[in-house]
């Protein structure tokens, strides 16, 4: 018995072992995605996010907006040999092939032959808009006229009309995209911002490309009025430190040259030569109120660099009276000032024919004013009297009564320290308003510090004070002004205007409005000082201002004569 016993476990347990062995290796495995992530055209690989509660696989970021979804490369693994994926019923290997996952994309997994999941593969990217973040012009014609950006309807439209004076032909817009990598054209060519230049005359259309290859237009459409509103410079070359008078409904101006020009207007905008009808390039002659130039200093009359500068013009005695300067650059100590007379605004002005057959006043010697320049005639009270200096110091002197000579070459009233020159007294209410300039007048564009100033008193020989009450006399260094003194009445603006200064008499049209002539350096290719005209408003506190300070590059509003 015992020995069958043992013959039957021999034999039963091998048998046994036999089928548990086998059922033990039959048990399905729990298959799983480990990892699985895709690389895109670039060459770059994103590892996307496992849901294991509900079989999802995703990318937690959006993918970059160039990315193509239909032609990824997925690589997975899997949590044993055995499994596998299919994609409706094709076994998918990893990094072999690439697959379109724009839309969801389903992976069956297989053990052995068994499915036991399904694992969806849900990708999203960025979102291309191809839209503009900004788009304007820099040109400072445009500063009043930036268009409006829709990124709606693709329409880029100025919003105010422009007027017909300004050119825009040859703007150069400055824009940036919503995709930092997208590409602009216009035509099929490659736009720069604040580079290419297109012209706006017509609607230009705008396309930009995505990285992904989309596209989206956009139209710039800029309006033009009927209005032809003036543009700072009124006239483009040499125009320096001009003088207006006005005679009826004529204005004649005068300007700084080797013999003084002159100008006519009806508006203080359209000017022609004062003794043509038509202001010509280089017509001198047309243009020249002195059939010589007057000699009057101690100065060489055949030196080239002798020039008349800074003329005054007055109409008093049935006359029209000058005063001028008669200088060389760097000639302080023979300089001087004289007078001439005519009895039409064209000339030609000459010496008086009585009381002084010279036309001389005093040179810098005699009067005790070195650098003496810049007269400014002033009748008050009855009496007729001579403002000038230039960085030496602002004096007043007492003419003869018939102004055509100074009545004691001894006396003399000092009214501004050395920091100022081109004197212009105004009479405005109880005030006498001194205008002068202060800093470098003659470097050019970026380099000149020339700007207005002014200071008021309620007696015509002074106190000039600031509106803080400082003195005028007070300030003594040449060229320089105090940062805190107020008001500065016009300065540049560090781009399209330099050296703004030698402003004429100020001119009330017939609204009542005051208008300003000065000369300035403006970004026209031009190397000249040019004539410029602006608005002067005046405080609560009666203090003359000229828009924000800066000359303006656009005249909305113009002069009004009837």
């Amino acid at each position: 018995m015992k020995k069958g016993l043992k013959i039957f476990l021999f034999l039963f347990i091998p048998v046994l072992c036999f089928f548990n062995c086998e059922k033990n290796e039959e048990k399905p495995v729990e298959g799983e995605i480990t990892s699985f992530s895709v690389t895109d055209q670039k060459n770059v690989t994103y590892t996307l996010s496992i849901n294991k509660g509900n079989n999802v696989i995703s990318n937690k970021t959006p993918l970059p907006a160039y990315v193509d979804l239909s032609q990824l490369l997925p690589e997975f693994t899997t949590n044993h040999k055995n499994v596998v994926l299919k994609i409706n019923g094709e076994v998918q290997k990893s990094g072999i092939s690439k697959a379109d996952f724009s839309s969801e994309r389903v992976y069956e997994l297989y053990y052995s032959e068994t499915k036991q999941k399904t694992y969806k593969v849900r990708l999203t990217k960025a979102v291309l808009t191809n839209n503009f973040k900004d788009f304007w012009f820099a040109e400072p014609q445009m500063s009043l006229y930036q268009p409006e950006l829709n990124v709606e309807t693709g329409e880029i439209t100025s919003i105010e009309k422009i007027p017909l004076i300004l050119d825009i032909t040859e703007l150069k817009p400055m824009f940036s995209t919503e995709e930092k990598s997208a590409v602009v054209k216009v035509d099929g060519m490659t736009q720069t911002s604040g580079k290419s230049i297109q012209n706006f005359s017509k609607p230009v259309v705008y396309t930009i490309h995505g990285e992904d290859g989309s596209t989206k237009t956009f139209t710039v459409t800029l309006e033009k009025n009927n209005e032809a509103n003036v543009v700072n410079p009124i006239m483009k070359g040499s125009y320096a430190d001009p003088t207006v008078i006005r005679v009826d409904k004529t204005f004649y101006m005068y300007v700084t040259s080797g013999r003084v020009r002159g100008y006519k207007s009806t508006n203080l905008i359209n000017w022609s030569s004062i003794n043509s009808s038509k202001l010509s390039s280089g017509n001198s002659s047309a243009s020249e109120v002195f059939t010589v130039r007057p000699h009057i200093t101690e100065d060489d009359p055949n030196d080239t660099g002798l020039g008349m500068w800074a003329p005054d013009i007055n109409y008093f005695d049935g006359q029209y009276v000058m005063y001028y300067s008669i200088s060389k650059w760097g000639g302080g100590a023979t300089c001087g000032i004289g007078v001439a007379v005519s009895t039409k605004p064209g000339g030609p002005f000459v010496a008086p024919a009585t009381g002084n057959s010279s036309g001389r006043l005093f040179v810098s010697s005699e009067i005790g004013v070195n650098n003496s320049i810049d007269p400014c005639f002033v009748e008050d009270n009855g009496k007729r009297y001579l403002f000038w200096g230039s960085f030496t110091g602002l004096f007043m002197t007492e003419l003869s009564a018939d102004g055509m000579t100074v009545k004691d070459v001894t006396k003399k009233t000092q009214v501004a320290g050395n920091s100022f020159e081109a004197t212009y007294i105004h009479k405005r209410g109880n005030y006498y308003y001194l205008f002068a300039s202060v800093g470098t007048c003659c470097e050019g564009l970026t380099a000149s510090t020339y700007k207005v100033v002014v200071g008021r008193s309620t007696k015509l020989e002074g106190p000039y004070v600031s509106k803080s009450g400082a003195d005028m006399k007070t300030f003594n260094t040449k060229y320089s002004w105090p940062t805190n003194y107020q008001p500065i009445v016009l300065k540049g603006d560090g781009v399209t205007f330099g050296g703004p200064g030698h402003n004429a008499r100020i001119i009330t049209d017939d609204n009542g409005v005051d208008w300003m002539l000065y000369h300035a350096y403006v970004n026209n290719g031009s190397t000249e000082r040019n004539l410029a005209l602006d608005k002067v408003t005046w405080s609560a506190d009666n203090w003359p201002m000229v828009g924000n300070g800066t000359p303006s590059y656009i005249l909305k509003e113009i002069p009004v004569f009837n």
